[in-house]
């Protein structure tokens, strides 16, 4: 069934067509004769609700991408069934499957704009941080210990771009091109169940990058300041804290996490 569904679609009225596909799924004869003789109608019903729910899928995690890039996103959609197809059983999985398949493909397609894959991500981090775990309302964040990492709730992530693609309209028919700028937001699902960004700057977003990879709060924040070659003194500590009590009183953040004995 995979054939039918994602590979070149077959014309009912072409019965040899249609018997060679059955022949090469391994369908017997007499099957094959009685198949033949029923409305096949029925079967590209299938492959037509099929492929309608993985187009609509995409089209609802990113809405911006499907419209900009029109009829060129409908031809990588069907070469990616085609060539590959989806092997997830989650519906939200297929999105990242075809990301994955067209973004070498993009590169070298002057059809496709330089920031066209990364707003096609920066539109599906909010799927996939809205379908994860947040924090509870009334949840009281621990403790900070310089000696011991960060617990963050499961729905964040860190993503980093090379243009403000946050600050792009969300009308899928606006067509704007975004700002070319390194930009680092934190994404994360609060405890009213909404996916934020928070915008950080190069400082920040080194330090969190560092606390989400599980280094002790102490060595992300002295490790971030030499690689961005900031010296770590009052202000880059009163920074941090007020961050870092941001992020708790935003739900994202739960303290240090507990030891192995806790």
């Amino acid at each position: 069934m995979a054939e039918l569904v994602f590979g070149p679609a077959l014309d009912p009225a072409d019965h040899d067509g249609v018997l060679r596909w059955l022949e090469r799924s391994g369908v017997t004869r007499e099957d094959s004769a009685a198949i033949l003789e029923s409305d096949l109608t029925r079967l590209f019903v299938y492959r037509d609700l099929i492929r309608g729910t993985l187009w609509e899928a995409m089209d609802v995690s990113m809405p911006r991408v499907v419209a900009r890039l029109g009829d060129v996103f409908e031809e990588y959609f069907d070469r990616f069934l085609l060539e590959r197809g989806t092997r997830t059983h989650y519906l939200r999985d297929a999105t990242p499957e075809l990301l994955d398949f067209c973004e070498p493909l993009w590169k070298d397609d002057p059809r496709v704009p330089a920031y066209m894959m990364q707003l096609a991500r920066h539109e599906y981090v909010q799927i996939e941080v809205g379908a994860m775990q947040a924090g509870s309302p009334d949840q009281e964040p621990a403790e900070l210990d310089l000696e011991a990492p960060l617990a963050f709730v499961e729905a964040v992530r860190l993503m980093r771009y090379d243009w403000a693609l946050h600050e792009l309209p969300e009308d899928p028919n606006d067509e704007t091109i975004p700002v070319e700028r390194p930009t680092a937001l934190f994404v994360y699902r609060n405890p009213e169940h909404e996916v934020r960004y928070l915008e950080l700057t190069p400082l920040a977003a080194a330090i969190l990058e560092r606390a989400l990879a599980g280094e002790a709060l102490g060595h992300a924040i002295t490790s971030a300041c030499q690689t961005q070659g900031v010296a770590l003194d009052d202000a880059v500590l009163s920074g941090t804290a007020k961050l870092l009590s941001d992020l708790a009183q935003r739900g994202a953040l739960l303290g240090a996490r507990p030891g192995k004995d806790a």
